[in-house]
Formats: C-alpha cells, sequence, structure tokens
C-alpha cells in the first residue's frame, strides 16, 4: 500500500544531489495561491484547540459552490482517505476497477475485504474507456469505480456515459475520481458532480490539493446523494481534516484570479510540452487533457525504469509507469511545469533518447 506514487522523491536525494526537479507529481507548478499562506497564518492559533469535527464551515461554503445540500457532502483528509472510506460504509461483495488507473481504488476495495475485478483497457484503443453492458453482468458487482480525467493515461468520459452508466445500473455504486478535473478545458461536459443529488448511485470525489497546488496540506471532499452521505458518515473517523486545512480550502477556492491564471497557463504549458516531446524520436506521447501527459517509450533498448534513472542522475524525477496494472516497462508520465523547466527536461530526454537511438544503429550495424 503507499507504494510505487509520485511526488516521493526523498529517496533520491545525497549530499551531492540535494535538489531535484520534480516532474513525478502532477502538481500545480504555480504553486498555491497567495491568500492561502495568509489564511493560515491569520488563523494560525486554531492549531491551539481541536478543528471543527463537521467541517462546518466549509461544507457550507462548498454548499454554495458547488450546488449541493450540505448533507449531501463529505469532506475529507485529501481525496484518498474518502476512496477508503466508501467501500468500507457501504461493504459493496465486488467492485471493478478499469486498468491502468489510480491504484489506491484496488487498495481500498481490498481493504474492506472486497473482491476486486479488473477491466484492463486496451492499448489499440488508446487505453480509452469503452461500456459494455456485459462489464456489469454480475449481479454481486456493488461498485464500480471510475478516474475522470484517468491517471496516468488522461483519456476522458464524457459526462452523458457516465451518467446512461448509472442509470441502466441502479444497484451499481458509480465512484468517480475527479482530481484532476479543474484543468480541464470544458470541464462541465465531463463532471458529474450536478447529477449527484438526483441519482443515489453516484459518488463524485474531488481533491483541492493538485490543482491548488498544496499537497502537503491533506483536503478533499466527496458529493452524493444525501442517503449515501448517511451511511458514510458513521464509519468516518473523528477530527481528520485540521483546522489550517479547512481554512486554505476556502482561500483557495475563492481566489477567483489564481483559477483563470492556472487554467490559461497549463492550457498554454501542456501544449507546449506536447509538442516538444512528439519531436523526440523514440517518444509517443498521448494528447493532455490535464496538467501531465502519458508517455510511451517506442525504443526496445530503453525501459521506463532505466530512463527514471538515468533522468535521477540529471536531477530530474518521472513518473515509472511500469507499476501500473495493465502497462509494461515502456510507459511514462511527466507533469507539466514551468516553461524553463519543462525544456529542461525536454533536453534531458532528447540527449538520454538520441544517446540511445545512436547507439542502437551502430550495434545494428
Amino acid at each position: 500500500m503507499f507504494k510505487g506514487h509520485g511526488g516521493n522523491i526523498k529517496p533520491f536525494l545525497t549530499p551531492g544531489n540535494s535538489s531535484i526537479l520534480d516532474f513525478s507529481a502532477s502538481i500545480n507548478p504555480l504553486g498555491y495561491p497567495e491568500k492561502v499562506k495568509k489564511t493560515v497564518m491569520d488563523n494560525f492559533d486554531d492549531i491551539l484547540h481541536y478543528p471543527d469535527i463537521d467541517c462546518a464551515s466549509l461544507k457550507k461554503y462548498l454548499s454554495r459552490k458547488i450546488g449541493h445540500a450540505e448533507e449531501e457532502i463529505i469532506v475529507g483528509n485529501g481525496s484518498t482517505e474518502l476512496f477508503y472510506l466508501i467501500p468500507r460504509a457501504l461493504r459493496p461483495a465486488k467492485g471493478i476497477v478499469f486498468q491502468p488507473t489510480f491504484s489506491e481504488f484496488t487498495e481500498a476495495l481490498k481493504c474492506s475485504c472486497t473482491e476486486v475485478i479488473n477491466h484492463v483497457l486496451k492499448e489499440k484503443d488508446g487505453f480509452g474507456f469503452r461500456y459494455c453492458k456485459d462489464d456489469f453482468r454480475d449481479q454481486k458487482t456493488g461498485m464500480v469505480f471510475l478516474c475522470n480525467p484517468n491517471n496516468p493515461t488522461g483519456q476522458l468520459i464524457e459526462k452523458g456515459a457516465i451518467v446512461k452508466m448509472a442509470k441502466q445500473h441502479p444497484d451499481i455504486i458509480f465512484v468517480v475520481d475527479e482530481a484532476f478535473v479543474d484543468f480541464l478545458d470544458s470541464p462541465e461536459k465531463y463532471s458529474v458532480i450536478d447529477d449527484v443529488g438526483a441519482m443515489g448511485n453516484l459518488i463524485v470525489v474531488r481533491s483541492l490539493t493538485k490543482f491548488y497546488g498544496f499537497p502537503g496540506i491533506r483536503i478533499g471532499y466527496l458529493a452524493a446523494h444525501a442517503d449515501l452521505i448517511k451511511k458514510m458518515v458513521e464509519y468516518k473517523e473523528p477530527w481528520s481534516v485540521n483546522a489550517l486545512a479547512q481554512h486554505a480550502a476556502m482561500a483557495a477556492m475563492e481566489d477567483s484570479e489564481f483559477i483563470s491564471r492556472s487554467r490559461e497557463f497549463m492550457f498554454r504549458e501542456r501544449l507546449f510540452l506536447f509538442h516538444e516531446l512528439s519531436a523526440i524520436d523514440g517518444l509517443l506521447p498521448y494528447e493532455p487533457t490535464a496538467n501531465y501527459i502519458f508517455v510511451k517509450i517506442k525504443q526496445d533498448t530503453m525501459t521506463s525504469s532505466s530512463l527514471c534513472k538515468r533522468l535521477i542522475e540529471d536531477g530530474i524525477a518521472i513518473r515509472d509507469c511500469s507499476n501500473f496494472l495493465g502497462l509494461d516497462n515502456s510507459y511514462f508520465r511527466v507533469a507539466v511545469r514551468t516553461r524553463t523547466e519543462n525544456i529542461r527536461l525536454i533536453e534531458a530526454l532528447k540527449k538520454i533518447v538520441a544517446g540511445k537511438s545512436i547507439m542502437a544503429g551502430f550495434l545494428a550495424n
């Protein structure tokens, strides 16, 4: 559990390499809104007291923000806590996970003694989601996890397709991870958060730490029908969300200028990085939708693991995707960062991949 995620760069820090440029964690490269720092400092003395056990102020704020009643919202210590809460409270006999995707879906189901059924998406389809009624023919299937946009591939499922599935299978709970939805160009085409109040089998989980750039402050929330919320609240740990995180969340979501600037920046910068990656012979990047790019290595002489090790020597960390179910050692993921940082990554990749290409050609002759 908790192994193989991006952002874990401390093991690579050495006296001779004390700084790592981290492309392995997909976090807003603009950092956090300045209002977050001010709010945290202004309310710092709140650490002298227990936090609001119900996150009442934050839930009231979220209620206005997303248009759902407070009784349809649960706030958690990051989205991962909520992924573990859902099967623990709702007790599905079986759970379906479409792979490759975020590993904690499977771990959360296993921790609740739920049988996991993996549906592996196909490379020939670009790892795109394909809905088939037969996927859910087992009457004991109680829960389905979907990631939209998917991590690590970036593939999207349109809103209408998710709603259709949920309506056709009212006895199955559909859990939709929208952790990266704020980075999308048209989130309204894909998010189903507006539909949860009217549907008794749909749960949307969102992270507030990726887009707002403070993963060290764990905060996230889920929205669902009030009947589902009642069941889940009974199994939720008390005081899991600290006081400063609650203040930070409201300050961040209120900063409309930061939100607009981040979206404009990401749209521009991911196109630049995608274009530059596409120009490197030996790499095949998938068209990005969020703040990361999924890449296939087309050289037989290089693996994702060997590439990661070589880049670490240059002070750069990327996400080796070989431990995702359904992927092999020819895939990696890179976050979209600032222009200067992206250029540094591109230059390092050109040097390493071109070097491998030259050596492969020499050996072939």
